[in-house]
């Protein structure tokens, strides 16, 4: 994948609708972003792709939490203290960038990927010199940087609740302190037994220094986390009453381990098992392994190449406060690797901190003992997530003059597109009542606009798998031609086939 792809994505998705900058009438507010109704389509079916993995399949639990919560609670988390990025300011213009990333861009832009990496590892002192020898200047007004300080910066957004302004606020950051918060009574009334996973869907807010990347890095995003409850003194891995083979554990991954990262090693990653990495201490414990197998098993359901994405375990400098162990899920984007999704040991971290700060005790009874769990946590970022499959499943097979967007069919934004051949009023009631009989258990798209080949085009480009045209032989026989996405091939099949 190159940046050609990236370009290509981009294009898309603005001039197809799937995404529109926020505020646009009133000029553009960096890190915000509407979705359009085909981009809606695509975010829903990733959502209920991840429900049917991480929740249904599992038999885990989903709440729904509050965006907006009292200032204690973020005092509890750790988040008022400890959830800071490195800012650099312009002397001359007062803007503000984010330092380690304004070098991360530079030595991507110079083909330097071990730079790129170490970047991660530096403090705020190194960064700066770097900077300074670099010759880095201001986005905005071309200032030299060299001269400014770095500063920490708390991507907190506040808000003040109450008539009197009297209680301070804070949108949540991330969608997990609600679960902690509610884990004990969830257990409680639903009579659980550990482990157990509660998750959550929802919007989360950072005030990111500076925003950029399109949908990579913003300030308001979605998230789908899911927060796994152990006994850390339990050695069998049973979830929701149902036994976890060790066959798992033969899996193959990529993963970019710590000692891969700070040998100065170019590879960007390796094949391994996850039986490997456990028995490597990589990964810390075999709940985490498991979490580490399903997200495999979920990307390659979303239509990922085992190539496209890879494992990389933190660097110590970079893990969260909360952290025992860390492994990011990254995806090819372009020529470097984004985050898509963090996996964390948290220990009883939050729960240890809810229950000292609030006064309450949050431990639970689990095989006639008393336990405090601890939390493996899955965090998918959905923005990202989105973005990072529209840009891997855009394509060209030399053959159309439009690009392609191959997209597994559990996640394209219609199951069918429905086209009358031409403007017959024959032809347009047949059409319409297909388009009737299919919508009742599929998502179908409908369309009489421009020429059939026009059409054809759109519903490539915006990830339609099958095309079914309604012409004049429909009339005769019932039957319709269905098109193929991946190749433009055609057959014919009866409309009773497609209600299968």
């Amino acid at each position: 994948m190159t940046h050609q792809s990236i370009e290509k994505a981009l294009n898309l998705v603005t001039r197809r609708g799937f995404i529109v900058p926020a505020f646009s009438i009133y000029g553009e507010l960096a890190g915000f972003y509407d979705y359009g109704p085909l981009g809606v389509k695509i975010k829903q079916r990733l959502t209920n792709q991840w429900r049917r993995f991480f929740i249904e399949q599992m038999g885990n639990l989903e709440i729904e939490t509050t965006i907006i919560a009292p200032e204690k609670v973020f005092e509890a988390s750790g988040h008022l203290k400890t959830f800071t990025d490195p800012v650099i300011t312009c002397l001359k213009c007062s803007s503000s960038f984010r330092a380690d990333k304004l070098l991360e861009e530079y030595y991507e832009k110079k083909g330097n990927s071990a730079m790129k990496e170490k970047v991660k590892q530096l403090s705020f002192e190194e960064l700066g010199k770097l900077i300074a020898d670099a010759g880095l200047k201001c986005e905005k007004c071309g200032q030299p940087l060299a001269e400014s300080k770095i500063e920490k910066f708390n991507l907190m957004l506040g808000t003040d609740i109450g008539p009197l302004n009297s209680i301070k606020g804070y949108l949540r950051p991330e969608t997990a302190q609600g679960i902690f918060i509610d884990f004990k009574s969830i257990f409680r009334i639903y009579g659980l037994k550990l482990p157990v996973a509660i998750g959550q869907v929802g919007k989360a807010f950072r005030n990111e220094i500076s925003p950029r990347n399109l949908l990579i890095r913003m300030r308001e995003f979605s998230q789908m986390e899911l927060e796994y409850f152990f006994d850390p003194e339990e050695d069998t891995l049973v979830i929701n009453n149902r036994p976890i083979s060790d066959a798992f554990l033969d899996s193959q991954i990529n993963l970019l381990s710590v000692e891969d990262q700070t040998s100065n090693s170019a590879i960007p990653y390796a094949d391994v098992t996850i039986r490997q990495a456990l028995e490597r201490k990589i990964i810390p414990n075999k709940l985490f392994a498991f979490v580490i197998h399903q997200e495999n098993e979920f990307m390659q359901s979303l239509g990922f190449k085992k190539d496209s994405f890879r494992f990389r375990q933190m660097l110590s400098n970079e893990l969260p406060h909360y952290s025992k162990g860390n492994i990011d899920l990254e995806v090819k984007i372009g020529d470097s690797f984004e985050e898509v999704a963090g996996n964390s040991y948290r220990t009883n971290f939050d729960l240890s901190n809810h229950q000292t700060f609030s006064g309450t005790d949050l431990s639970v009874m689990n095989n006639l003992k008393k336990v405090l769990p601890h939390v493996v946590e899955i965090s998918f970022g959905l923005d990202r997530l989105f973005w990072s499959t529209i840009v891997n499943a855009v394509s060209n097979d030399g053959k159309r003059e439009w690009d392609l967007l191959l997209l597994d069919k559990s996640i394209a934004p219609y199951d069918f597109a429905v086209f009358p051949l031409q403007k017959d009023d024959k032809l347009l009631e047949k059409a319409r009542e297909v388009f009737s009989l299919l919508s009742k258990t599929k998502s179908v798209y409908f369309s009489i606009s421009n020429s059939i080949g026009k059409r054809y085009a759109k519903a490539d480009e915006i990830g339609i798998n099958s095309s079914i045209t309604v012409d004049f032989q429909t009339l005769d026989d019932g039957t319709v031609t269905v098109r193929d996405i991946r190749d433009a091939s055609q057959v014919r099949k009866s409309i009773s086939e497609l209600l299968k």
